[in-house]
């Protein structure tokens, strides 16, 4: 009977893609995961489990937290809102997970947000950004990135070092676009950008050329693409197809090494776009001065050497995302006799965390903030035959 009900366990876990099968075990903390492994936004789900899978191995081959490993029980969102639900309320009710993330895309993490809360758990979502910090909850952080934080950056590339004044926007119709269009709107003309236009596109679109030939006529001086999955990245393509050659800058997601292999002619084609993207890639080119080149260095070298090529910012997220997790168990040390008790010492864990110095960011929260990011650390890159070279930081004049 007990080799019976072991078989049952591994067949369940399987069934939901679970990474191992000793759930339930007071000796693992039980931490849920949501990736998308298909869909849309396959390529940044993939990249966000394959830092996630290094830093649990990481912390487990050093003797875990608190005397416990990290199991990690994996969901596929299949890259809908609809699945991201679903897979949480799975992994919180089947699972019993004492935690979880959704870590794939904003326009999938939302959907995250009231399954966490009504069922008291706490969770880490990846969002972009800042128009929910008050939809969050008691249960819910967004240890990433917010639009104030971030949209500084690529407008002085374009200002700065391409001496553009004006900016077309092309925005994925999603959350995360949502918010990119308000908040462009807020920080552009503080920056002395005027915003000339601005053009939806679906975050599953093959055909841009409508939008673009919109922003071609607007006689914009540069572009900016506001996007989470694929359509962003080709959006790049088809402009420069249509002879659309003004500057570009783009958000996180088009700098992802997978859509630099299906877009390179159009990614190295002058003048390359900028691209927000996150230290690790470029660390070599970070000044000596640089507090996190020591760690980003670290990353990149643990990464390379486990999975054999250089990782991108969604791997960075992933591997972020696990530290944040660890720490708050090792300061709560939950007591896992009592789920519901443990969840809730997680939670009040989070709410404590204090200068926690991630490669995404820096994070300071409390019960009134759980986003809590006190220092953005993205930076903007562009390719140059096949390699990634920094054009900016934050802390560039």
């Amino acid at each position: 009977m007990r080799k019976l009900g072991l078989v049952f366990c591994c067949l369940t876990l399987l069934a939901v893609g679970t990474i191992g099968c000793a759930g339930g075990s007071a000796n693992t903390y039980k931490v849920g995961y949501l990736a998308s492994q298909t869909g849309p936004y396959a390529a940044l789900g993939l990249a966000s489990l394959e830092g996630a899978q290094l830093r649990v191995k990481q912390i487990n081959e050093a003797g875990g937290i608190n005397g416990k490993d990290i199991e990690l029980v994996l969901i596929d969102d299949k890259g809908t809102a609809t699945d991201t639900a679903l897979g949480a309320q799975k992994l919180i009710e089947v699972e019993q997970v004492i935690t979880l993330a959704s870590a794939t895309a904003t326009a999938l993490s939302h959907g995250a947000i009231p399954i966490l809360n009504d069922n008291e758990t706490p969770g880490l979502i990846i969002s972009g950004t800042g128009l929910i910090m008050d939809q969050l909850g008691a249960w819910t952080f967004k240890p990433s990135s917010c639009e104030a934080d971030y949209i500084p950056l690529p407008l002085k590339y374009l200002r700065d070092d391409m001496g553009a004044t004006t900016v077309a926007a092309m925005i994925e119709n999603s959350g995360y676009g949502e918010g990119g269009e308000y908040y462009l709107g807020q920080v552009a003309p503080t920056m002395g950008m005027e915003v000339v236009e601005m053009q939806q596109f679906d975050p599953g679109a093959t055909d841009m050329t409508p939008q673009l030939a919109n922003i071609r006529s607007s006689g914009a001086e540069s572009m900016l693409i506001w996007g989470s999955g694929p359509a962003g990245a080709l959006a790049i393509k088809q402009a420069r197809e249509m002879g659309i050659m003004i500057p570009i800058a783009t958000t996180p997601a088009q700098s992802s090494l997978r859509y630099y292999e299906s877009f390179s002619e159009a990614y190295e084609m002058e003048p390359s776009p900028g691209f927000l993207d996150n230290k690790p890639t470029i660390w070599p080119q970070l000044s000596d001065s640089d507090t996190d080149k020591a760690m980003c260095q670290q990353f990149e070298e643990d990464f390379s050497a486990e999975y054999g090529r250089i990782p991108g910012i969604y791997e960075a997220i992933g591997w972020s995302f696990i530290t944040f997790i660890a720490d708050g168990l090792e300061r709560a040390d939950p007591d896992l006799s009592d789920i519901a008790k443990a969840r809730s010492q997680l939670r009040d864990a989070y709410e404590q965390t204090e200068n926690l110095s991630v490669i995404i960011g820096t994070y300071t929260m409390s019960p009134d903030d759980h986003y809590g990011r006190v220092v953005p650390k993205e930076v903007l890159v562009t390719f140059k035959d096949g390699e990634k070279v920094l054009l900016r930081t934050h802390y560039d004049d």
